[in-house]
C-alpha cells in the first residue's frame, strides 16, 4: 500500500515538474519573441518586414495553423499580411482592403472556439499609441481547441503593445525618409534620392530621361521668380501625374532640369514621352506666356546605351544638348559619336 502511494506521489511530482518545465519553456518563448521585436524596433524595418518577422515567429513557436496582421493605413484602408499552412506557408500581402463588420467592435482580446474545425482563434487589436484608436489586428489560429490559455492571451496582449510601438517607429521613419528625399518646392524626388537610385541594380530595361524647359530664363526675367516657381510646380505636377500609371519616378535635378526614370524599353519610353511632350504644350499656364514655353528631352537606356546607370545620366544629358542645339521642343535619343545614324 505504501509503495502504491509512494508511486502515485512520484507520478504527481513528476507531472508537476513536467508542467513547470513546460511553463518555463513557454515563458522563455514569450520573452524571446518580445526581445526580437524590441530589437527590430531599433532597426526601423519596413511594415512588411516587421509583419513577416512577427507572423513567422508566432507560427514557428506556437505551431499555429495561420496568423495574420491587419494594419490601418493613412487613407483608412488596411493592409493584410498573412501566412497560412493551407497556402503552403506562403507570406501573402493584400493592400487597400476594407474590414468586415466583425472587426469594427473589437476592443479587447477576443477568444473564439471554432468547434466545427476543432480549433481556436484569437483576435487582438493593435492601438495607435498617440490617438489610442485601433490601428489594426493580430489574428492567430490553432488546430487545438482551447489552445489560447489565459497566459497566452496575456502574452499576445503584451505583444500587441510592443508591436504597435514598433510599427509606429517604422511609420515615422518612413515619413521622415520620404520628406528627406523630396524637393521642397516641387514635391519631386531630389538628388539625394537619385544618388541612392544610381546604386540600384536591375535586370529590367531602364530609361533615363533628362529634360528642361525652353525659355524658362525668359519667364523669370520677364515675370519674376515667383512666376517661375509657379511654372516649375505646375510642370512637376503634370509630370508626376502623367507618369504615375507607368510607375515613373520624377526627380528635380536642379533649376528647371528634371529626370524621369521609366523601367521599360527604349521604344515604349519614347512613345510615352512624345505624348507627354505634346500634353505639356496644351497646358493653360504653359500657353499663357507671350513667348513659347516648351520642353526639350534627352533619353538614354539601360542596357541599350550603357550597362552603367551612372553613365546613363551623362548620355541623357548629351542627348538633351542635341535637342536644344537642334531647335528645342523635341526628343533626342542618345547616339554615340561613331554612330552611323
Amino acid at each position: 500500500m505504501l509503495n502504491i502511494e509512494r508511486e502515485e506521489l512520484i507520478l504527481i511530482q513528476n507531472k508537476k515538474i513536467i508542467d513547470l518545465e513546460s511553463e518555463i519553456a513557454e515563458k522563455s518563448n514569450f520573452i524571446w519573441i518580445i526581445r526580437e521585436i524590441v530589437k527590430y524596433s531599433g532597426k526601423l524595418k519596413t511594415e512588411s518586414e516587421i509583419t513577416y518577422m512577427v507572423i513567422d515567429m508566432l507560427i514557428g513557436i506556437f505551431g499555429l495553423n495561420a496568423s495574420s496582421l491587419i494594419i490601418k493605413q493613412k487613407d483608412e484602408t488596411y493592409n493584410h499580411y498573412s501566412i497560412n499552412n493551407k497556402s503552403n506557408n506562403k507570406f501573402e500581402i493584400k493592400t487597400s482592403i476594407s474590414l468586415d463588420e466583425e472587426y469594427n467592435n473589437i476592443t479587447e482580446a477576443k477568444l473564439n472556439s471554432i468547434n466545427s474545425d476543432n480549433s481556436s482563434c484569437l483576435t487582438i487589436p493593435l492601438f495607435d499609441l498617440v490617438t489610442d484608436e485601433i490601428s489594426g489586428f493580430l489574428i492567430a489560429t490553432h488546430s487545438q481547441n482551447n489552445f489560447f490559455t489565459q497566459s497566452k492571451i496575456e502574452f499576445f496582449t503584451t505583444l500587441s503593445i510592443q508591436l504597435s510601438n514598433t510599427l509606429m517607429n517604422s511609420y515615422l521613419f518612413s515619413e521622415v525618409s520620404k520628406l528627406s528625399s523630396k524637393d521642397i518646392l516641387t514635391n519631386c524626388l531630389n538628388r539625394r534620392y537619385l544618388n541612392d537610385l544610381l546604386d540600384y541594380n536591375s535586370s529590367n530595361s531602364i530609361s533615363y530621361i533628362l529634360f528642361d524647359l525652353d525659355n524658362f530664363k525668359m519667364v523669370n526675367d520677364t515675370f519674376g521668380h515667383n512666376k517661375g516657381d509657379e511654372l516649375l510646380i505646375r510642370i512637376s505636377d503634370l509630370t508626376i501625374d502623367f507618369f504615375a500609371p507607368y510607375d515613373g519616378r520624377v526627380v528635380r535635378y536642379g533649376g528647371d532640369e528634371f529626370i524621369i526614370i521609366l523601367e521599360m524599353d527604349l521604344d515604349k519610353s519614347v512613345e510615352i514621352l512624345e505624348e507627354f511632350r505634346l500634353n505639356l504644350l496644351k497646358d493653360e499656364l504653359v500657353k499663357s506666356f507671350p513667348f513659347k514655353v516648351s520642353a526639350s528631352f534627352g533619353i538614354a537606356n539601360y542596357p541599350a546605351h550603357s550597362p552603367n546607370l551612372k553613365d546613363l545620366l551623362k548620355k541623357a544629358d548629351n542627348a538633351l544638348y542635341k535637342a536644344k542645339e537642334n531647335g528645342k521642343n523635341q526628343i533626342k535619343i542618345y547616339k554615340s559619336k561613331n554612330s552611323s545614324n
